[in-house]
């Protein structure tokens, strides 16, 4: 392909200026996309700007006589809007799919309904899609993925990979994004590239399965066109450095019934209470003591930030709708002004959109503000919800690190001191961890991830492995570990207790003493 035709590394009025990665990526993609390799993926740390990029690769592809028409899919209408307001901006043409523009942006959820129409409109012409979130299709199990040139669907995908399996067929190139590449069910993404242990090539898409031998058939791993990483971000000032607050308490009792008998047990940590088989992490979320001191910390940090920039932002992600209403009223009780967005929330999104230009302090959601969403104003996040994966973890820390400017350079993250949140933290800058790099292939069942190891609260920690024991290091920029002081160790549990559930809210007190333990990165 021919040079880019626009440096927009330089300031322009009419445009925005690109980043020094997003001009690397865009060069990147130009020189590899062809008929032979016609699909790319760029992995971009939540928060690094994508989307732009995508838009900007988007016109050079038309420009240089590549592509007529560009098709956008995103997993939310909130994210779609976004970007057909950005691919409108840089493209100079709208991208509601009318005649005479120059695609259409729309969700994945939508494109089974109109997978025909466009089928028709990728005939016509030569067609760029850019499928974002890519994480959110799954193009099949890895059983189907050592299978060549199958006939039939490929087991597993879900029905968002079968429709972009069929739109492929006829558009010329496609553009993955994802901050987080993986799937937690372990399937591959559709159309993209993995390695076999022979380093045999597999491409994961209806016209180009290549067959694996049994020995190569154990592990695929996923190869990314163009790679940014976290700590690339933050040292080019891209994003901001996330202190990540774990909250604990060494000072937690637990008053148990069985057989007409009370028994008070004694915790000096949060991940000890948690082995307790009626304790559970969810419930503990909505525990006044807990939830009231993460509420209380981020509030105080949010002033502290809003003293410098009253423009500064937090997000709550509850666990569901009643615990994010629930929230709400009770910031809304503190004194702070509050934008509650839910799936049940009239016009939701154009509160995001209120949100995003306005003063208010808060927003709380549940799902909403979780990937995609670009509110740079947001610098302090109070995580409240139940769902512990690595993907939605750093999806969700994504909202809060886009820098704006040069004081804004760190942002805030508070949760409990629970052992896979605290495993997360610790490899924020683990590219693409192991167990999400590979893929199992079994022939006797569906590929599966192994879940993160559980480490109790008492286990001693390992030379190599720190953040696995209720000891909580502080990890600088370039690895080194800072040991504080350790948490006390905790106390064993009975057989005899398994069956006992348990009324959190009275039946467990925590002292007024929490602790904060910071992951500094």
């Amino acid at each position: 392909m021919t040079p880019r035709q626009i440096n927009r590394l330089l300031p322009s009025l009419t445009s925005p200026t690109l980043r020094a990665w997003q001009a690397r990526c865009i060069e990147t993609a130009l020189q590899r996309l062809s008929d032979q390799q016609p699909h790319f993926l760029c992995q971009a740390t939540p928060g690094a700007g994508k989307m732009l990029m995508a838009a900007v690769l988007t016109e050079e592809l038309i420009l240089n006589g590549s592509i007529d028409h560009v098709i956008y899919l995103g997993p939310t209408s909130a994210v779609v809007e976004r970007a057909r307001e950005t691919f409108s901006q840089i493209l100079g043409r709208p991208m509601q799919g009318r005649l005479g523009d120059v695609g259409i942006a729309l969700t994945y959820q939508a494109l089974s309904f109109r997978l025909e129409e466009l089928k028709q409109l990728c005939r016509q012409g030569r067609v760029l899609l850019v499928w974002d979130e890519s994480h959110h299709a799954a193009g099949a199990t890895a059983c189907a993925a050592k299978n060549a040139y199958t006939n039939s669907a490929p087991t597993g995908a879900n029905q968002w990979g079968l429709a972009l399996l069929a739109l492929e067929r006829d558009v010329r190139f496609t553009l993955a994004l994802s901050g987080t590449p993986w799937r937690t069910d372990g399937s591959c993404l559709p159309m993209l590239r993995y390695l076999a242990p022979s380093h045999e090539v597999a491409t994961t898409s209806e016209q180009a399965v290549p067959t694996l031998t049994s020995a190569d058939s154990d592990r695929l791993a996923l190869i990314p066109d163009f790679t940014y990483t976290l700590r690339d971000a933050i040292q080019d000032d891209v994003c901001r450095t996330p202190q990540i607050y774990l909250i604990d308490n060494d000072d937690i009792r637990l008053v148990a019934e069985q057989q007409a008998q009370r028994e008070t047990l004694y915790y000096q940590s949060i991940p000890a209470l948690l082995r307790h088989p009626g304790v559970h992490y969810a419930a503990l979320l909505r525990h006044p003591g807990p939830q009231q001191h993460l509420l209380d910390i981020s509030c105080q940090r949010l002033r502290q930030l809003q003293e410098k920039d009253p423009t500064a932002a937090g997000l709550v992600v509850a666990s569901n709708i009643s615990h994010a209403e629930d929230i709400a009223d009770c910031l809304k009780q503190m004194g702070q002004t509050v934008c509650l967005v839910t799936s049940q929330t009239e016009g939701a999104h154009a509160r995001l959109e209120a949100f995003r230009y306005g003063h208010t302090s808060w927003v709380v959601s549940v799902n909403m503000v979780s990937e995609g969403i670009d509110i740079p104003r947001l610098q302090v996040c109070c995580y409240l919800s139940h769902v512990r994966t690595e993907q939605y973890f750093r999806q969700v820390l994504g909202r809060i690190i886009r820098r704006r400017h040069a004081q804004d350079d760190a942002c805030y993250f508070y949760a409990l001191n629970e052992s896979t949140l605290r495993h997360y933290a610790y490899r924020l800058f683990d590219d693409l961890p192991d167990e999400h790099a590979a893929i199992q292939l079994d022939p006797f069942s569906y590929p599966t991830v192994p879940a993160p190891n559980v480490y109790p609260a008492n286990d001693s920690i390992g030379s190599n492995d720190p953040g696995t024991s209720g000891e909580l290091p502080t990890i600088d920029m370039h690895g080194a570990l800072h040991a504080q002081a350790p948490m006390s160790e905790c106390v064993s549990l009975s057989e005899g207790i398994r069956e006992i559930t348990l009324d959190l809210a009275n039946d467990v007190a925590f002292s007024n003493a929490f602790l904060a333990r910071l992951v500094s990165l």
